[in-house]
């Protein structure tokens, strides 16, 4: 699946989804007790085109430094299917996007446009450590933000969190447990603990009332 057809999915989320999955991308999941509701966080370490994505058309300055890759205002395409589409009358989506229409319409979907960190680094390495710890210009932070938010919300589950990818990513260090899961094929490849004699000798271990067992 490449990039544009995973944010057209993405937007198939319900209207309890604070964000959106994205391959190399890393999702924190908080549960209360009776509660539902996930926080899934995309990290898109390559970059979106924010400008291209939610297309500020009314801005002449857009076209004027983006001459060869601003995209057409709304119905100034002539048939061509590549304007953007109309949002609000001031912006407009990335006709690739088109997917995403019926949860804007139904107010299920929302854009925060024009938003960043605080810190000026030119430094595109700073720059996401710091999207990542949430700490602006503090270099020694020691866990991410998402991890501080478990901290916060912890309920009676001993992990909270998930992590798609082979390595823990900033956001996510910290002293709470995280789950990760491995990406593509490896996904489903048989772990050490699905084997039925190891699976039984866990049983074994946690079937009596110490303390250990009840956890």
């Amino acid at each position: 699946m490449d990039r544009r057809r995973f944010l057209q999915t993405a937007g198939c989320f319900s209207a309890g989804t604070i964000a959106a999955l994205a391959p190399r991308a890393w999702t924190a999941q908080a549960a209360q007790p009776n509660n539902q509701k996930r926080l899934i966080v995309v990290f898109l370490r390559g970059a979106v085109d924010g400008l291209n994505v939610v297309v500020p058309y009314t801005e002449p300055n857009y076209y004027s430094a983006r001459p060869k890759i601003a995209i057409p205002k709304p119905g100034n395409d002539r048939g061509s299917n590549s304007s953007a589409i109309d949002l609000n009358g001031r912006f407009g989506l990335h006709p690739a996007l088109s997917a995403l229409m019926p949860f804007w319409n139904d107010r299920s979907l929302a854009f925060v446009h024009a938003s960043g960190s605080p810190d000026g680094t030119r430094s595109h390495f700073d720059a996401q450590d710091y999207m990542e710890s949430g700490t602006p210009g503090i270099k020694n932070t020691k866990d991410g933000w998402m991890n501080r938010l478990l901290v916060q919300i912890a309920n009676q589950s001993p992990v909270q969190a998930l992590n798609l990818g082979n390595t823990t990513p900033r956001i996510l260090t910290g002293s709470m447990a995280v789950a990760s899961l491995a990406p593509g094929k490896r996904s489903v490849k048989p772990q050490v603990l699905d084997r039925p004699q190891v699976g039984s000798a866990f049983d074994r271990l946690y079937n009596g009332n110490d303390a250990m067992s009840r956890i």
